[in-house]
Order: C-alpha cells, then sequence, then structure tokens
C-alpha cells in the first residue's frame, strides 16, 4: 500500500508539470460543447434532448482523449526512460505501477465529468435527476476502457511520432464517424454503417438507453466487452511476442 501511494504520488507531479496538456483535454471539448450548443439555442426545433446528449458526447469526447493520448504517451515515456525497467528491479510490483497509472486517469476522468457537466448544467440549463447524472458518470467511466484499450494497442508502434499520427486518426475518426460531433443520421448510409461500428457510437447507444427508457442496452454492453477483452488480450500477445523475440 505505502508503495502503490508513492507511486500515485509521483502521477500527481508528473500531472503537475503536464498541467497545460490537461486544461487543453478539458477545455477544448468543453467549448466546442458551448459554441455548437449555443447554435443549436439559436435556431428553431432541432432533436429532442440534444442539449443532454450533446453534453454527454462531449464529456466522452473529453475522456476520450486521455485514453487515446495521455495514457499511452506516458506509458510509451516511462519505457524510453526504462522507468519501467527500473521498477522490476525493485520491491514495486508491476500491479501497483499500472493501478497507479489507472488512478490518476480516473482523477482525469473524473475532472472531465465535473467540468463538462457543470458547464451544462449551469450555462446549458440541462437539469436530470441526481441518479440519471451518476448513472451516466459510472457509465461514461465504465464504457471508456474501450477507448483504453485503443490506447494500449497504440503503445505497440515504434515511436512516439507513429503514436501521434495514429492517435490523432483515431481520435478524430471516432469523434465524427461515431456521431460525437454530429448525429450520423446526416451521413451517407455507407458511413452510418461505419459509424455504428465504431466504441465511440455504441457508448452513446448505452448512453441514450439508460436515460431514456432507463434500462440497459445489452447490444451495446456486449460491444463494448469484447471490444475491449478483444483489443486488451491482442495487445498482451503482442507485447509478449515482441518482449521474447
Amino acid at each position: 500500500m505505502k508503495r502503490w501511494i508513492a507511486l500515485c504520488k509521483v502521477e500527481y507531479l508528473l500531472t503537475k508539470r503536464q498541467v497545460v496538456y490537461y486544461l487543453l483535454s478539458v477545455g477544448m471539448p468543453t467549448a466546442f460543447y458551448l459554441f455548437f450548443s449555443g447554435l443549436y439555442r439559436e435556431s428553431p426545433g432541432g432533436p429532442s434532448h440534444f442539449m443532454r446528449d450533446y453534453l454527454l458526447s462531449m464529456t466522452a469526447f473529453s475522456m476520450m482523449s486521455t485514453a487515446i493520448f495521455s495514457f499511452p504517451a506516458v506509458l510509451h515515456t516511462d519505457k524510453l526512460n526504462n522507468w519501467q525497467k527500473t521498477l522490476r528491479h525493485s520491491p514495486v510490483n508491476m500491479v501497483e505501477y499500472y493501478l497507479s497509472k489507472i488512478g490518476s486517469m480516473m482523477v482525469d476522468y473524473l475532472v472531465s465529468i465535473l467540468v463538462v457537466f457543470s458547464v451544462g448544467h449551469w450555462v446549458r440549463g440541462v437539469s436530470m435527476p441526481l441518479g440519471s447524472w451518476v448513472g451516466a458518470a459510472l457509465l461514461l467511466i465504465v464504457g471508456s476502457i474501450a477507448f483504453v484499450a485503443l490506447g494500449l494497442v497504440l503503445t505497440l508502434l515504434p515511436t512516439s511520432q507513429l503514436m501521434s499520427i495514429v492517435g490523432n486518426l483515431l481520435y478524430m475518426g471516432l469523434a465524427v464517424l461515431g456521431g460525437l460531433w454530429m448525429p450520423i443520421t446526416l451521413f451517407p448510409d455507407w458511413m452510418q454503417a461505419i459509424g455504428q461500428c465504431l466504441p465511440s457510437y455504441q457508448l452513446m447507444e448505452l448512453l441514450k438507453t439508460f436515460l431514456n427508457e432507463e434500462g440497459l442496452n445489452l447490444s451495446a454492453s456486449l460491444y463494448l466487452l469484447v471490444f475491449s477483452a478483444v483489443l486488451f488480450g491482442l495487445t498482451l500477445y503482442l507485447q509478449n511476442r515482441k518482449e521474447n523475440s
């Protein structure tokens, strides 16, 4: 326990050094939400629950930034600096190391949720029962495991430059085609078919079913579970093969 607390303190110091990045990862989705929701307010009519659904989309967009950019970048940096190798020859268990990383990411998630949810409620007047707020936050955290799995796959790439390029393509593709920026019904049929196969779309379907029907979307839940399990397994297999070669 003491070793894990010490690792968490290290994570806190590293976070302080990257405070500008974290401000951008939360500030950009919040700015997008304010801008696009402002346009909607000025237009007559529109889809029901737009403010609420777009609030959830931008929260997921913010959390996706942490999972696809920050998380794999930190792991890659630790590998380049031989920090992981040093820990393997110390009393620190690698499980404690990864738990500290996950703990740091959970803090980032909570900050994203609190900031975007607060802006949506106090600035745009989004109103939901407390149980709906809490349930949506929990589903966002659990569902974002799929994005973490994608981030781990990125750590297999050989260079940080390639990680950045592929990460940006994934980030924008998941946001646009997955319907986080705009409804996928605006796209051609073939683009809609692609969008429905993406974890970002399935996460939003999970949230909408919970809020609109007070139930669990089993197909979206199964998709996210299988998607995450396959990527985690693939990453573990390729990482072990890479280390043994």
